[in-house]
């Protein structure tokens, strides 16, 4: 049971409903929502403890920085028809809102642009900061070997690592990732691979958060330590989960959860790491279970494996009617 009547007086402010909408389409941190409303941080954290107690937004904290997130209020649906169906783009605020929006999105971009492009050669090394990416491999070709991995994604291919890996048990394999430099390098390894498997490998430019391939296009589809970059994860993986076929696997290799704040202003992370939940209802909203996960402790920083596999359309229905009986 909700309290309307604490909802509603939480969002009869204007500051307040201008900062659900902004929510609405992006993880803001407390700072973000200074720049775009152009109000002092103790008036705006003022605003956000009252939508917090109300449930309509969360605070998630992560390192020294609090990022705010949709609550149980908005994301279990039941509001979601008041803030669809809303044109917010007449009133001169929210235009200025959206603007500024896109303003901080480009910053974000561009940050990440600029530490792919300036550190696109010593890639492999960065990646293998903490535990051994041998290791990582392992575990990775561990989890796949137990089926034929077809037709495989490899999302943030960075220098093709996965590539060089994978390949040449694919049926076709495609290389995907934002950055140009990445793609170049990734591309030269093509000589490392028998001409006959480096003739199945396509290398695209293109955005996690919105792939440019149809519905269940793919077996396998990988994350190799990219997921951290997302400013949305949920919807990145989302996106996955979109093009991969039924019965496919999906496999996210990142962080655990961790609170090293280098990693964000020197290395450009979006996000310091994934506890389990994240993961497992973001596969679970997409019609994936979970499979398998494991934990490789690196010392200050642990990497973890999960995988996810997709289930066809006849175990949704039978799993929707195993529940209504319950």
């Amino acid at each position: 049971m909700i309290d309307l009547l604490n909802i509603m007086r939480a969002l009869a402010d204007p500051t307040r409903l201008r900062i659900v909408f902004l929510i609405l389409r992006l993880e803001l941190s407390v700072g973000e929502l200074v720049q775009i409303l152009g109000q002092s941080q103790p008036r705006v954290s003022r605003h956000i403890r009252i939508l917090d107690e109300a449930g309509i937004l969360e605070r998630r904290k992560e390192g020294s920085w609090v990022f705010m997130r949709p609550g149980n209020v908005l994301s279990d649906g039941r509001l979601s028809p008041l803030f669809a169906d809303v044109d917010i783009t007449q009133a001169k605020s929210f235009q200025r809102d959206l603007l500024k929006l896109e303003e901080v999105r480009a910053a974000r971009t561009a940050m990440a642009a600029a530490y792919f492009s300036a550190h696109a050669d010593e890639w492999d090394s960065l990646r293998s900061l903490h535990v051994a990416e041998s290791e990582v491999e392992d575990a990775i070709q561990g989890l796949l070997s137990t089926a034929p991995i077809g037709r495989v994604l490899d999302v943030g291919t960075g220098t093709g690592r996965m590539m060089e890996l994978f390949a040449s048990d694919a049926k076709s394999f495609v290389a995907l990732d934002n950055s140009t430099e990445m793609l170049r390098i990734a591309r030269a390894k093509l000589g490392n691979l028998d001409s006959g498997v480096a003739a199945n490998v396509d290398f695209m430019l293109g955005d996690f958060n919105a792939l440019p391939f149809n519905d269940s296009t793919f077996d396998t589809i990988i994350f190799h330590q990219v997921l951290h970059y997302a400013q949305h994860p949920e919807g990145v993986i989302a996106e996955a989960c979109r093009v991969l076929a039924p019965k496919g696997r999906l496999i996210i290799v990142d962080f655990a959860a961790h609170d090293r704040e280098e990693l964000r202003t020197v290395h450009a992370h979006a996000r310091l790491g994934f506890a389990d939940d994240l993961i497992v209802k973001a596969f679970q909203a997409s019609n994936v279970h979970l499979a398998h996960q494991l934990a490789l402790d690196g010392g200050a920083l642990a990497v973890k494996v999960w995988m996810g596999q997709k289930q066809a359309q006849a175990e949704t229905t039978q799993n929707s009617k195993l529940r209504i009986v319950a």
